[in-house]
């Protein structure tokens, strides 16, 4: 969140001199390899010049032989959606024996004077080859796919996980190799298990007919389960490459496919505001409750009770609705005394908003419209009811704790906007200080 509003405000704001940190698009697709049909792959889109603002990827395929799997790719969906640098996966599949031209359009802004819209779009021609028949079909489905079972007995828990060892084998391989069992020409299956003097791994290692091939056992006596992560990764890797290899005497056919150069960006001129990006981001609400400690709003120093609702819609900076009591403060002048109570509520903008990691900080600037109420005593008050408006500045700090619970610290300061004296049997009795303030403690949820 904290990148895309900042990607955002660059490109709201030419004046802070934004056209030094947008870039032109530039994109490029990666070899997929020879395809046979029934293959599934993955085409790597390269994207550079995006900045940090929002992305967005469409794919599709012309001719039957290839089919795109999913069509459109955001920034959130890149490796490492941080770099400068993003890695986006096309996943495909091979439909039919044929050629088929991959096309790709990236979108994103680039920031000069002001902010445009920019386009850059490339192509890849794919070509699929026809299924093997009769016995070679059966090893070229072994070939492409294995499937992988792992579990970690008690104890293991910090042994590596089912979903990064099949990772971490398919990196070491360069390849996507894993589908599920009923699909699969070589079955793995092993567990991690703690033992007396280390960790413990066994591995068994099937045909697609159900026919055992083997079983290995590795042993680690080092104190984390790490050394033994790698040696699976290492094993399962060699497992499954020398099984599925292909014969010499049919070597692999080699598919060459062409790149296309990326064509030359097409600059679209947008006028800002900026609506909504792409990425779709969602409406931030938090609701609180805190106790406050009060100086200045009532005649003595008091405590009360406040309820904030923060509204942060997406593209935009926060905003606040806010509601403060504090009750019963005593005032005493000439022998005699009366109580007061002060409630306020207003709506402050917060253009100050910095968020990360769960935690945040706003500050906010908005008004207030309250009433001042004199509830007993036994003085003579002539003015039992005063309305009143305020200006107020507010820093407030949120920290998301645990799930949607938010714990919230607030420092105040608040401008009456009338501070005549409150008059008792034809004298001053109290007047109101021309500046007050108060701090607030308290929990909150947010939403999402």
């Amino acid at each position: 969140m904290r990148s895309l509003l900042i990607g955002l405000f660059a490109c709201a704001a030419p004046w802070v001199g934004a056209s030094s940190a947008c870039a032109q698009l530039d994109v490029s697709l990666s070899d997929p390899g020879a395809l046979t049909v029934g293959d599934r792959a993955e085409i790597v889109a390269r994207v550079s010049g995006a900045g940090a603002h929002p992305v967005m990827l469409t794919p599709s395929a012309e001719g039957t032989a290839l089919e795109v799997v999913r069509g459109r790719l955001l920034r959130a969906d890149a490796r490492d959606p941080d770099a400068s640098e993003l890695e986006l996966r096309i996943p495909i599949v091979a439909r039919s024996a044929g050629t088929s031209v991959l096309r790709v359009r990236v979108a994103g802004y680039a920031c000069e004077a002001r902010c445009r819209l920019v386009e850059a779009t490339t192509s890849l021609v794919v070509r699929v080859r026809p299924a093997a028949a009769g016995p070679e079909k059966g090893r070229a489905k072994q070939a492409r796919s294995s499937s992988l079972g792992w579990v970690r007995l008690p104890g293991a828990e910090s042994c590596l996980g089912a979903a990064a060892l099949a990772r971490a084998v398919e990196a070491r391989l360069q390849r996507s190799v894993f589908v599920s069992a009923a699909e699969a020409g070589l079955s793995v299956e092993g567990r991690a298990e703690r033992t007396e003097g280390g960790w413990r791994a066994v591995l068994l290692v099937e045909g697609h007919d159900g026919e055992s091939l083997g079983e290995r056992t590795l042993e680690s006596a080092a104190e984390s389960c790490d050394e033994l992560g790698e040696m699976v990764v290492t094993v399962v890797a060699l497992t499954i490459d020398p099984l599925t290899a292909p014969e010499e005497e049919a070597p692999r056919e080699v598919v060459r496919t062409v790149e296309v150069p990326v064509e030359v960006p097409v600059e679209v001129p947008v006028e800002v505001p900026v609506e909504v990006p792409v990425e779709g981001p969602r409406w931030r609400v938090e609701i609180d409750a805190s106790g406050v400690g009060a100086l200045g709003l009532t005649p003595e120093p008091t405590i009360g009770g406040l309820t904030a609702v923060v509204l942060e819609p997406p593209g935009f900076v926060p905003l606040v609705l806010e509601g403060a009591l504090l009750p019963f403060s005593r005032a005493a002048a000439g022998g005699r005394h009366a109580d007061f109570l002060h409630a306020h509520a207003g709506l402050q903008i917060c253009p100050l908003s910095l968020r990360d990691a769960g935690r945040a900080l706003h500050g906010c600037l908005g008004a207030d419209a309250g009433a001042v109420f004199v509830l007993g005593g036994d003085a003579n008050v002539t003015e039992r009811e005063r309305i009143t408006g305020f200006g107020h500045a507010a820093l407030r700090g949120h920290w998301d704790v645990i799930g949607p619970l938010t714990v919230r610290l607030g420092l105040h300061l608040m401008v009456p906007f009338r501070h005549d004296a409150f008059v008792a049997d034809g004298a001053e009795f109290y007047r109101p200080e021309p500046v007050a303030g108060f701090f607030d403690l308290g929990v909150g949820l947010h939403f999402e």
